[in-house]
């Protein structure tokens, strides 16, 4: 009997003795852990987003803003399994997708989950006299991006979506959290880390259904700092009315201050609709949209500039002494490299007869720079033409710019494995062939010119601070000089393409263009600077597939420089 007691005693102590252990190890060796996990479950982390930072035009117009958004939290620890098929049938969302959100990755342990975006205000009422039958589920306010004039200058301020979780491992955490809002274009993207703050942070104490009973510390978002464009508001309207029912864009650059003061282009979009979450089919129409509305014509995109290459293949022809300004070729309305080889026409049936320079520029005769093509060569053009500011990418606040195309001999050979004609060449010296640039190229081309050939850098961001730099470029004066006067009769004179440009209070220089783009119809450009004495705007106007440049982009540019004129006079008075 003693023997089977001692057996019992002995299983009772073992027994203890292990209970023992374990209340020792989980106080004792694992008691900081479980207080941590405590401490999780009473003491919440609540990050709090720094609102972006706002965007104002030159005369302090908003033009990217930010508006309350409120949105459902519900953090899955402190739910009840009823309140899913509730707030399923509140948000009008499948339970199932709530279960996927509540499931989602968190940033931290009792993180909230985000259930829905964006509500209307007669669902927060209906959320908050429900709020004792819904534990563990919270309204919280932020701030949403809002863009108040929706289309207008959407391509140059661009919008903001959601972080990617690729994005979200590689960006600091005091900055981004995994559902941060970061700039995907324009603007917005370019100056994302000046437009985005810091985020702040609010501890709280919670009850056990997690209910807020006190908050513990609090330390501020700091907002990102705002942004003053170039741009003018006013008149980027106004030019967006121009050519709203066209596929075109207007570029027009203030040349002492060398921003820019507008920058329409159309068909645009409304940036809204990427940061809303309302407006998911919204977002897949414009992405399918066969005009590609959020293609910004005037940087985004290049084209052949036919005509208005001709003030390069000009320049480059007076540079190297293969003219002079009165050097004359006489145009029958169409051109041969050789005898019986195929001819080069003119767009002027039965041709222009004799033509110095500047008759040739003013009537934009093909035939007289189709002569100037054949004294020249391909690298020569090209040579002028990247001085000039083509073919390359320029150093402006957007970010989807396309740099263009000139072409060369080399180029072709690596290209095409085919070594550069003379008839490349004829083609290429009104520009056409393989050449192609964006309305912005052509805009800062006509500023060159305008500047007597002091190197323009458009911008968009305004900085007082900073004035233009004064770089010349290799062409000499005397012969930019010459282009002025040519680009002057081009609007002011008899016979100059580019009549329908002009008004009655003062003068303008321009070239046209009209690009052949078969097998559709031809683009429509023209580009200059207004007035003539002591130029203050350079400007661009193309229309896609829009015909002639003397009749469409012509007509476009003079109810343009009408708006300007009396924009700007409003301003000095």
């Amino acid at each position: 009997m003693n023997f089977r007691l001692r057996i019992f005693q002995a299983v009772v102590y073992s027994a203890l003795g292990v209970l023992a252990f374990g209340l020792f190890y989980t106080q004792i060796i694992q008691g900081y852990e479980y207080r941590k996990l405590g401490d999780q479950n009473r003491i919440r982390l609540m990050p709090l987003e720094a609102p972006r930072g706002l965007v104002f035009d030159i005369k302090g117009n908003l033009l990217a803003s930010n508006r309350p958004s409120y949105d459902v939290l519900a953090t899955p620890e402190d739910m009840t399994p009823d309140v899913y098929a509730t707030l399923a049938k509140l948000l009008a969302v499948p339970e199932k997708e709530i279960r996927s959100r509540m499931t989602a990755p968190r940033e931290y342990p009792f993180a909230p989950a985000v259930i829905a975006e964006d509500i209307s205000r007669d669902l927060i009422f209906t959320l908050e006299e429900l709020k004792p039958e819904l534990p563990g589920v919270a309204i919280r306010v932020s701030g949403l991006r809002f863009y108040p004039y929706h289309e207008t200058a959407s391509h140059l301020i661009g919008y903001i979506g959601k972080i990617s979780p690729t994005e979200y491992q590689e960006k600091p955490k005091e900055r981004f959290g995994m559902k941060s809002l970061i700039g995907r274009t324009g603007i917005e993207y370019i100056f994302d880390d000046r437009l985005r703050g810091w985020r702040g942070g609010r501890q709280v104490e919670v009850d056990a259904k997690g209910r807020i009973v006190r908050v513990i510390s609090d330390k501020p978002p700091q907002i990102g700092e705002d942004l003053t464009v170039t741009l003018d508001l006013e008149f980027q309207q106004k030019l967006m009315e121009l050519i709203k029912e066209k596929t075109a864009s207007i570029a027009v650059l203030d040349l002492k201050t060398e921003g820019l003061i507008a920058l329409a282009s159309m068909p645009a979009y409304d940036p809204n609709v990427f940061v809303a979450p309302s407006y998911s089919q919204e977002r897949m129409e414009l992405l399918k949209d066969p005009d590609s509305p959020m293609v910004d014509r005037g940087s985004g995109s290049a084209y052949p500039p036919g005509s208005i290459f001709k003030l390069v293949t000009a320049l480059a022809a007076l540079e190297t002494g293969k003219i002079t300004p009165n050097t004359r070729f006489h145009c029958n309305g169409q051109f041969r490299l050789k005898p019986g080889s195929r001819p080069f026409k003119c767009w002027m049936e039965g041709g222009h007869g004799s033509l110095n320079l500047y008759e040739a520029i003013e009537r934009s005769c093909n035939v007289y720079f189709y002569n100037l093509g054949k004294r020249l060569d391909a690298d020569t053009i090209a040579k002028y033409a990247r001085i000039l500011g083509l073919g390359e990418r320029l150093e402006l606040e957007l970010s989807r710019i396309a740099p263009g195309l000139v072409p060369d001999s080399a180029w072709k050979k690596k290209q095409f494995h085919e070594q550069w004609y003379q008839g490349d060449t004829i083609s290429f010296a009104i520009g056409q062939s393989y050449l192609l640039t964006s309305p912005l190229q052509i805009m800062r081309l006509s500023a060159i010119i305008a500047k007597n050939g002091q190197l323009v850098h458009p911008r968009l961001i305004l900085d007082k601070t900073e004035a233009p730099q004064k770089v010349q470029i290799a062409i000499r004066e005397e012969n930019l000089k010459v282009i002025r006067q040519a680009m002057l009769r081009v609007v002011e004179a008899k016979y100059g393409t580019g009549q329908m440009a002009r008004v009655d209070f003062d003068k303008i220089a321009a070239k046209t263009g009209t690009a052949q783009a078969p097998p559709n119809k031809a683009h429509s450009w023209i580009t200059g600077f207004f007035p003539y004495e002591n130029p203050e705007i350079a400007f661009v106007v193309f229309v896609e597939h829009g015909g002639s440049g003397g009749l469409n982009a012509a007509f476009i540019a003079k109810e343009m420089i009408k708006i300007w004129s009396q924009t700007h006079v409003a301003e000095l008075a």
